[in-house]
């Protein structure tokens, strides 16, 4: 499951790159021994975890803040267009457009709060965050206003997902070193994906058992308002989280703990740094053509849930269908990458993208629940090739410092899909899946059509510009060790890039 991706985006496997790890800091070379490259994977996973286990406090407070801020972030999408429309009337283009309105001032915050991130460090926006978003969550769970409604997901919501993202994966980094940053990324993906799998089943469950709503003292709560009000209390336990003793501390190469100082230049100036380094425009070519394949996942909290009740009538288990795709990644991140460790990593991304890319075309065999079933399965399959790659492809040539604005930017692309996504969706649902089958006739088999030929877009794309993206060293002879993108210097010129 993406969410930044995610939005959604969007985390190592368990072995994913544990040899390339290796390979990069302890300067082993291709030609080395192949009993030595296959090592048994149960002893280099508990290396990893040993490793692990030697990371300071605040690692593991980053772990806890990941389950709560995904368990909020899915549980969220998935009712959000259905809460708008069911709540305050709005049609599906509307709601649509709501989604993507949330979805784009995400991306400006993200944008303009980089900065603001390396300045206040992991700490300080990490309080802000929650505490804004805690606001926010509360205020829709309870708000009886369409315009406050409208206000809180163009304002206080999007500021809040800019200073939680991004700064987690920040964190992850920070709280790593070389020796642990592979099982760090590892679990920090498998948690935000054992949220999502807890998410989907929660909201079937609320809207099972309070079909009719709930009241609560003088508040009568749909479910769909019911899901949000446990979204608002998780994010209220992220902000009592975010104040058990968070330091701003790095970890050296060896594992050394030491203080870290976040730098104080005035936003004009790093901002100005930031775009004349040419790896910032690398990502940001990298994170535009991850756009289709992200527009996959957004359908599936956009487009998916109306979708299902339409057809399958107002009982459809949709949070269920979602929660398969974090069951699958859960188990198969590690086992992927097991298999893939001496595979580079940006053909792991193409492979990848293009499975989760095709997988919507199952869906226009025909309106069936195992064609729905087949559709997030081979989209989690794909997802558990590529997604993996990604975050350490983008701190990987973040310039130290700079993270902030470096992850901002490449978060931005699963919240700018939202924008296309919500028009998209509420057009494609009016078009294709409308509420009135009888004025209206229903094509869904186009529409899943259509949502499949835009999210294959990336695999071919990034296929394309493969001079450009693929930066690591080489092209390692079939056999050889795997270059890690860890191990590559912070100064990458685009002539050594392009090479």
């Amino acid at each position: 499951m993406e969410e930044t991706s995610s939005e959604s985006g969007e985390s190592d496997a368990v072995s994913a790159v544990a040899a390339a790890v290796d390979s990069g800091q302890a300067g082993h070379n291709d030609n080395e021994d192949d009993n030595d490259d296959d090592n048994d994977v149960s002893i280099c996973t508990a290396k990893q975890w040993k490793a692990l286990r030697a990371a300071p406090r605040e690692l593991w407070i980053i772990y806890v803040l990941k389950f709560l801020s995904s368990y909020s972030y899915f549980s969220f999408a998935l009712v959000l267009v259905l809460y708008l429309s069911e709540e305050f009337g709005l049609s599906d283009v509307q709601a649509g457009w709501a989604y993507g309105m949330y979805g784009v001032m995400s991306t400006v915050f993200g944008m303009v709060c980089g900065w603001f991130i390396d300045i206040m460090g992991v700490r300080a926006s990490l309080i802000i965050g929650s505490s804004v978003g805690m606001i926010a969550r509360f205020v829709l769970a309870l708000s009886r206003s369409k315009a406050v409604t409208l206000i809180i997901l163009g304002s206080l919501l999007p500021f809040a997902e800019s200073l939680g993202i991004p700064i987690m994966t920040i964190g992850v980094k920070r709280y790593s070193s070389p020796a642990n940053r592979t099982i760090a990324f590892s679990f920090y993906y498998s948690i935000m994906n054992v949220a999502a799998l807890c998410a989907g089943p929660a909201v079937d469950v609320l809207r099972l058992l309070f079909g009719d709503g709930a009241r609560i003292g003088s508040f009568t709560l749909s479910p769909d308002r019911l899901v949000l009000l446990t979204s608002a209390l998780s994010t209220f336990l992220c902000v009592c989280v975010s104040f058990m003793g968070i330091r701003e501390i790095d970890v050296d190469e060896r594992g050394n703990v030491q203080e870290f100082q976040p730098e104080n230049k005035a936003p004009w100036a790093k901002t100005r740094e930031v775009l004349h380094q040419r790896t910032f425009w690398v990502l940001v070519l990298f994170s535009l053509l991850l756009m289709g394949v992200g527009m996959v996942f957004r359908h599936l909290d956009g487009t998916m849930p109306k979708y299902m009740l339409r057809e399958f009538g107002p009982n459809a288990p949709f949070g269920l269908v979602y929660s398969i795709n974090p069951f699958i990644i859960i188990f198969a991140v590690p086992l992927v990458g097991m298999v893939s460790r001496r595979i580079r990593s940006y053909p792991m991304i193409v492979y990848g993208s293009f499975i989760a890319g095709v997988s919507p075309l199952w869906v226009c065999i025909g309106n069936k629940m195992w064609a729905i079933i087949l559709f997030v399965v081979t989209l989690s399959i794909g997802e558990a090739i590529y997604s993996p790659r990604v975050y350490e492809y983008s701190m990987a040539i973040s310039q130290d410092g700079s993270e902030g604005m470096y992850s901002s930017l490449a978060s931005a692309p699963l919240f700018c899909v939202k924008l296309l996504v919500g028009g998209l969706s509420g057009y494609l649902l009016e078009k294709f899946c409308n509420e009135d089958p009888v004025l209206h006739p229903r094509n869904s088999a186009a529409m899943w059509g259509i949502i499949g030929a835009m999210s294959v877009s990336s695999a071919i794309l990034m296929r394309a510009f493969k001079w450009i993206l693929d930066i690591e060293e080489g092209n390692p002879a079939r056999g050889g060790r795997n270059k890690s993108l860890v191990a590559l210097p912070q100064s990458v010129e685009l002539a050594e890039i392009s090479s």
